[in-house]
C-alpha cells in the first residue's frame, strides 16, 4: 500500500509539473545492483556484549522512476528486489563457543530521493541524491530459529551520487552509488537473540540502462 501510494504521487507530480509548463523529463532505468551491508552501529542498551548481527552480500535488481523539474533538480523513485540472510552469533560463556541463528529473506527496498543535478554536459550528467524509505524483509524456509519468522519492515536513510552517460537519442548508461543507513531487522522473534535495534550501513553500488521518454 505504502509503494502505491509513493508511486502514485510521484506520477501526480510530474503531470503537474508538465501541466505547469515546468521543465520537466520522464526516464526510467533498469538494472543490477549489488547490496553490501558494512559497519555496525553499536547500541548500548544490547545486553549481548559479545554478539554480533550481520547479514550476507547479495546483487538484486532495481528499476528506477525518476522526473526532472527545472535544470537542476529531479524526484525519483527506485525499487529494489534481493536475497540475502540475516545472521546472529551469539558467543558462549567466557567467549568461547557460540550458536549461530541464521534467516534468509527476500527484501525489497522503496526509497525516494531529491536528485540535485551538477554542472555537466551532453556526455557526462553527474547529481547527488538524498531521500528515505522503508526496506521490506520477508523471510522464506531457510530458517533455523526456534519460532516461526515473521515478514518485517524496517526505515532507512539514502544517500549518494552518480553519473548517466547518455548515447543515442533516448538512451543512457547509468552508474550509481547508493548509501543506506537502516535498523537491523527483528522477524518477531520473542524467543530469539535477534532485535538488537543497531543500525547498518549499507553500500549499494548499480549499473543501470535508461530510457528518457
Amino acid at each position: 500500500m505504502k509503494s502505491r501510494l509513493i508511486l502514485i504521487s510521484v506520477l501526480a507530480l510530474g503531470s503537474l509539473a508538465h501541466a505547469q509548463g515546468f521543465v520537466s523529463k520522464l526516464s526510467l532505468g533498469v538494472g543490477l545492483q549489488g547490496v553490501f551491508p558494512g559497519s555496525t552501529f553499536k547500541n548500548n542498551e544490547v545486553t549481548f556484549a559479545s554478539s554480533t548481527q550481520s547479514a550476507t552480500n547479495s546483487v538484486g535488481a532495481i528499476g528506477d522512476l525518476r522526473i526532472d523539474f527545472g535544470h537542476h533538480s529531479a524526484l525519483d523513485l527506485a525499487v529494489t528486489v534481493d536475497r540475502d540472510s540475516e545472521r546472529f552469533f551469539t558467543s558462549g560463556s567466557f567467549g568461547t563457543g557460540g550458536f549461530l541463528t541464521r534467516v534468509q529473506t527476500n527484501n525489497a527496498e522503496i526509497i525516494g530521493s531529491y536528485i540535485f543535478r551538477l554542472p555537466s554536459n551532453e556526455h557526462v550528467k553527474p547529481y547527488f541524491l538524498l531521500g528515505g524509505g522503508a526496506v521490506r524483509f520477508s523471510p522464506n524456509r531457510a530458517f533455523t530459529t526456534a519460532g516461526v519468522p515473521q515478514t518485517d519492515m524496517k526505515p532507512a536513510f539514502a544517500y549518494g551520487f552518480g553519473t548517466d552517460f547518455p548515447f543515442g537519442d533516448h538512451l543512457a548508461l547509468r552508474l550509481q552509488y547508493r548509501g543506506l543507513v537502516r535498523s537491523e531487522p527483528d522477524f518477531k522473534l520473542a524467543a530469539e537473540p535477534f532485535g538488537t535495534g543497531l543500525k547498518t550501513h549499507v553500500a549499494e553500488p548499480s549499473i543501470q540502462i535508461v530510457y528518457h521518454f
